[in-house]
C-alpha cells in the first residue's frame, strides 16, 4: 500500500436520507411511518387508505401531510391543519415502532462509522421531521450513530433541496466541503444536483439502478457497507 494516500482525510460532508437508505420497516407491508400517517390522515378527513394515492418516498413530511388531506378532501389545507395532522402521526409512530420496529439496511453502522474515522462529517438529509427521525433510528439501533444537530429536516423546509442546504450548513458552516447526498429515490438525486452536491444512490428503495442513474446519481450501490469510503475517495479525488 501506499502510505502517502491511505488514510488521508476525506474531507467532505455526508447527508444520508433515512427511509429507504438507513432503514425500513420490518416487512413488505407499509412501514409504520406510512401506517400512522395514514391512520393521521383517516382521524382528521375520515378517509382511510389515503396512502395508496400518496407518493411518500423521496418527499418531506409536509408535502405528505398536504397531500393526504387534500386526497381526503381538504381543499387547499392550512398550516394549522398540517401541523395538526403531522402532530397527530408523531403520536401514532411512537406508539406503532413498539409493535413493528424499523430494521437497518446494509451494513449501515459499518458505513458510517467507516466514513468518520476517515474525517467525513456525516449528518441527515431527510424528509422526517426531526422528531419522526429520533423515533425511527432510535427504534432501529442505530441513534447512536448521528448527531441530530447536523442534519436537514423536514421541519427546516418543504423542499427537499431547500432542506439539504440547510443540512450542509449544519454540517460545514463555512460552506468549504464539498456534500455528498446518499439517498434511494430520485427526489434525493435531484435534490442533490440542486444544490450542487454529489450523489451515491442506494438501490435499497423503490428503484432500480437504472432510475437512479437516468436521474443523475454520480454513484449508483447496492446496499450501504464500509465500501462507501473507496467509492467517495474515487468520486472526490481523495485516494
Amino acid at each position: 500500500m501506499n502510505g502517502s494516500t491511505v488514510g488521508r482525510a476525506l474531507d467532505c460532508v455526508v447527508l444520508f436520507d433515512i427511509d429507504g437508505t438507513l432503514l425500513t420497516g420490518p416487512g413488505r407491508s407499509p412501514t409504520p411511518g406510512m401506517v400512522a400517517m395514514d391512520a393521521s390522515a383517516h382521524r382528521m378527513t375520515g378517509h382511510a387508505g389515503l396512502h395508496h394515492r400518496v407518493e411518500f418516498a423521496g418527499r418531506t413530511d409536509r408535502q405528505i401531510a398536504r397531500d393526504l388531506l387534500l386526497a381526503g378532501g381538504r381543499g387547499d389545507p392550512t398550516e394549522e391543519e398540517v401541523a395538526s395532522l403531522i402532530e397527530t402521526y408523531l403520536e401514532a409512530l411512537e406508539r406503532g415502532v413498539r409493535q413493528r420496529a424499523y430494521r437497518p439496511l446494509g451494513q449501515v453502522r459499518e458505513a458510517v462509522e467507516a466514513l468518520r474515522g476517515r474525517g467525513a462529517v456525516v449528518g441527515l438529509g431527510t424528509g422526517n421531521v426531526v422528531r419522526g427521525a429520533r423515533v425511527k433510528l432510535e427504534s432501529a439501533g442505530l441513534l447512536d450513530l448521528f448527531d441530530l444537530s447536523l442534519g436537514g429536516y423536514g421541519d427546516d423546509a418543504d423542499s427537499r433541496d431547500g432542506l439539504l442546504r440547510v443540512g450542509a450548513r449544519r454540517c460545514d458552516p463555512a460552506g468549504r466541503l464539498p456534500v455528498v447526498v446518499v439517498g434511494d429515490t430520485p427526489h434525493d438525486v435531484r435534490a442533490a444536483l440542486a444544490i450542487e452536491a454529489r450523489c451515491i444512490a442506494v438501490t435499497t428503495g423503490f428503484y432500480d439502478a437504472q432510475v437512479l442513474r437516468a436521474s443523475g446519481a454520480d454513484d449508483v450501490i447496492d446496499v450501504l457497507d464500509a465500501g462507501i469510503v473507496g467509492r467517495l475517495e474515487r468520486m472526490l479525488g481523495a485516494g
